[in-house]
């Protein structure tokens, strides 16, 4: 997999007619974020604990809970989370599964110290017995486990995965899934996004094509202004290109959803091993 970069007339500073100085701020932010590890580095910056304030996500979080996860049928459940943040989702997933299972395993990954330090020493969460929690302060590929999870959740974070990491991530995800196993990936509903950045074109940075087997995909580089949070930097692609790169790696698409988050809308994938 590689990037084509950028595609023509895809700059809006034609458009808008920034200074010269704007100009040599964006080809300087871009340049900087080759570095891979800014897109997790970017949450060291910005004031992540207030999710526990603002409840950010708490729709999709409980969907996710709720109509997916809470659906097996056992009295034990293995769960990884992808890029856990401050741990909100953890918590919530934690007490709404302690209401049915007897034997929980939790792990997860958070790669920004700060995040990962809330989490852990700040706000740490208290279990029961026959709960194993484990969290990793590592990038997801640097997680050596030897767990293997009934699910696997992504939410809001394959846009901080650089295009040419990402046939290595859905491999290792198919490594650490049991053979039932599922995974949830949720990111920005696409034509929701075109229109916001079409609507807001300063939070437009760049656009790309990847491509995947011969095919081409959009690329979107943009920023994300997160009330009382911050604004971070995020990639989103084209939803047909996560579709076939789980596809190519042994995967099938179970289902599909849409969801309205108070006029958010973002969609969740559901996929399964074949």
């Amino acid at each position: 997999m590689a990037r084509i970069s950028p595609s023509q007339g895809g700059d809006p500073c034609s458009i808008h007619g920034p200074s010269i100085q704007r100009f040599k701020y964006l080809n300087k932010k871009i340049r900087y974020m080759r570095n891979k590890n800014f897109f997790y580095l970017q949450y060291d910056k910005i004031n992540w604990e207030n999710q526990e304030k603002t409840k950010i996500n708490s729709f999709v979080n409980n969907f996710t809970i709720k109509e997916i996860i809470s659906k097996k049928r056992d009295n034990s459940i293995k769960i990884f989370d992808i890029g856990f943040g401050i741990g909100f989702f953890i918590k919530m997933l934690y007490h709404e599964l302690t209401k049915s299972y007897g034997n929980i395993v939790i792990e997860g990954c958070e790669p920004s110290l700060k995040n990962y330090d809330y989490f852990v020493k700040k706000k740490p969460l208290s279990v029961r017995k026959g709960t194993k929690l484990k969290a990793y302060n590592k990038t997801f590929l640097e997680v050596q486990t030897n767990e293997r999870f009934d699910f696997i959740t992504a939410i809001y974070v394959f846009p901080h995965f650089a295009s040419d990491e990402l046939e290595t991530t859905a491999k290792k995800i198919y490594s650490m899934l049991n053979e039932e196993g599922k995974f949830i990936l949720v990111v920005a509903n696409e034509k929701y996004l075109k229109e916001k950045l079409r609507d807001k074109r300063d939070l437009f940075i760049e656009k790309n094509m990847i491509y995947l087997d011969g095919k081409n995909y959009e690329e979107v580089l943009h920023y994300s202004d997160i009330q009382k949070i911050g604004k971070v930097i995020d990639y989103n692609r084209e939803e047909r290109f996560y579709i076939d790169l789980f596809e190519k790696n042994n995967f099938k698409l179970n289902d599909k959803k849409d969801l309205n988050d108070s006029g958010f809308i973002c969609t969740v994938f559901i996929f399964e091993k074949r």
